[in-house]
């Protein structure tokens, strides 16, 4: 059986992949279906509850509720997969540098690991945001650099177990450079670890993106994501405007549980090529 058939075999990952395709068909066509104006606001239909002509309500600047949670999805799905494929790259590098050199390079690169590891990503992002302005480019690029440690200790384990092997030995011995063992033999046949550590690492992303907007160092306005929906709406909890909360945080916890399931599919079918 391949890679696919065994994850189509799997029910969980089969819903998470329908699942995210459906979210993101949702936030990347639904606004050519329905479409709203999400730059200028109408303080006159602020917070009106769902119905007349707003499915969801709107929020206390007048965007329609429904509209805003597409735009604001889009931005979370572009910043979580921008930064999980950067943290994903440089952890699989890093990890596969120092994995297949050992030594005194070994020792440095993980114990800058383990230093970046002991500090909270989130303080780092904390900081980082105030520093800069933030956008789509620049939080991808702020949690991808404060995420890739956990991608580079995984691909480091997984890189000892294959320097020990006899092909990796053979093209050692005939000459192969130390950047062509890691780039051309290495990291392709870890692909499995890499692959399935992306999804993990996009689903934290998001979560990310969520936890710094939330605080209110999300991207600008009028753009806006599911963590700044989500902050706003809380301000008005004991109103009764449920609209403003629900939506972002449902659409938050579908998106990373699917991936999640994906994740794990992805992880299972791997696994059981590698212990053929």
């Amino acid at each position: 059986m391949t890679v696919l058939s065994r994850l189509v075999a799997r029910k969980s990952a089969v819903a998470g992949a329908v699942l995210l395709l459906l979210v993101v068909a949702f936030c990347f066509l639904g606004p050519v279906f329905y479409g709203t104006d999400q730059s200028h606001t109408d303080l006159a239909s602020a917070r009106l509850g769902p119905g007349g002509g707003h499915p969801l309500g709107t929020d206390d600047l007048g965007y329609d509720v429904l509209g805003r949670l597409m735009v604001a999805g889009r931005t979370s799905l572009l910043i979580g997969v921008l930064a999980g494929l950067i943290a994903t790259a440089i952890g699989a590098v890093w990890g596969a540098v120092a994995g297949y050199t050992g030594g005194w390079l070994d020792t440095v690169l993980m114990r800058i690991v383990d230093t970046g590891v002991a500090i909270p990503a989130l303080f780092l992002l904390l900081v980082a945001a105030t520093l800069v302005t933030p956008s789509v480019g620049v939080l991808a690029l702020l949690i991808g650099a404060v995420s890739w440690l956990v991608p580079a200790r995984l691909m480091r384990a997984e890189t000892v177990s294959l320097r020990e092997r006899d092909y990796i030995r053979a093209i050692t011995v005939l000459g192969a450079s130390r950047t062509r063992v890691v780039f051309r033999h290495i990291i392709p046949n870890a692909i499995g670890t890499v692959v399935v550590n992306a999804t993990f690492q996009i689903a934290d992303a998001i979560l990310l993106v969520a936890y710094v907007s939330f605080l209110g160092l999300g991207v600008p306005a009028p753009d806006t994501d599911w963590g700044a929906m989500l902050s706003k709406g809380i301000t008005y909890t004991f109103d009764g405007a449920w609209w403003l909360i629900l939506p972002p945080g449902i659409a938050i916890v579908l998106v990373v549980c699917a991936i999640n399931f994906l994740g794990d599919g992805l992880r299972d079918a791997f696994a059981v090529k590698g212990r053929r």
